[in-house]
């Protein structure tokens, strides 16, 4: 009876996180909006900002422009920085605060971050098990029903550790985001962009970009934890 209260209450924690994600979002686009219109003191594109940081930085890192809004990335395979069509050639305070942010993850690639390092290591491993993850659930259930013995037990368990990378790889991201924004706008402000007025908008928008990764960790959590239950209630025939 347990697993299944604790399985109903994930569900409603599921529905709470998704409402802080949605609303987390929301205030990343209303920041966005708001200070892709001002440029920035810098007097620099998002490309250009890239650049010069890689020079000063000692990083040879390739500049490219990718499809899509708000999709800027670092690529650590191809040592590469992504910039949305929208960020590369302008100038504003929203472009240039998301550039630095994943200029920031190219230095913590650069210096070997460790929680950096721990998210790169969990993502590979997560992402070949999930593969895996229905077809051995099924496997699991249907070895409990048919044999009886425990083993399909067994392979559940194992399923429920498989999904938990998602979430370890998503425990892990919070730290990296927050401390690629923290670089971000030191670079920022090392290159001169310290008016009160500057330096407020482009922690607002490096600060609402990290909420949206905690709401993440939130659903995903939530998630997790429906899924523990559901298998724990199966399971257990006591």
């Amino acid at each position: 009876m347990g697993y299944i209260i604790g399985y109903s209450i994930s569900g409603f924690v599921i529905i709470i996180s998704i409402i802080i994600a949605l609303v987390a979002q929301s205030k990343v686009n209303d920041a966005y909006q708001t200070y892709k219109s001002i440029n920035s003191s810098l007097n620099m594109t998002g490309a250009e900002l890239a650049e010069k940081l890689s020079r000063e930085k000692g990083l040879a890192l390739q500049i490219k422009s990718c499809k899509g809004n708000l999709t800027d990335h670092y690529n650590p395979k191809d040592k590469s920085i992504n910039i949305s069509q929208g960020n590369y050639a302008s100038s504003s305070i929203a472009a240039l605060s998301i550039v630095a942010h994943e200029f920031g993850h190219a230095l913590q690639d650069k210096e070997r971050y460790g929680f950096y390092n721990l998210r790169q290591f969990v993502v590979k491993i997560s992402n070949f098990a999930s593969g895996i993850l229905l077809p051995l659930l099924i496997i699991g259930i249907i070895l409990e029903f048919v044999l009886m013995s425990g083993i399909g037990n067994i392979v559940i368990y194992i399923s429920i550790g498989i999904y938990g990378l998602a979430l370890i790889a998503n425990l892990a991201t919070l730290p990296v985001e927050y401390n690629a924004s923290k670089r971000g706008k030191e670079l920022l402000f090392s290159l001169g962009a310290t008016s009160e007025d500057e330096v407020y908008a482009t922690e607002k928008m490096l600060n609402a970009a990290a909420m949206t990764y905690v709401a993440g960790t939130l659903v995903s959590l939530a998630y997790f934890l429906r899924y523990l239950f559901l298998l724990l209630a199966f399971t257990r025939k006591d």
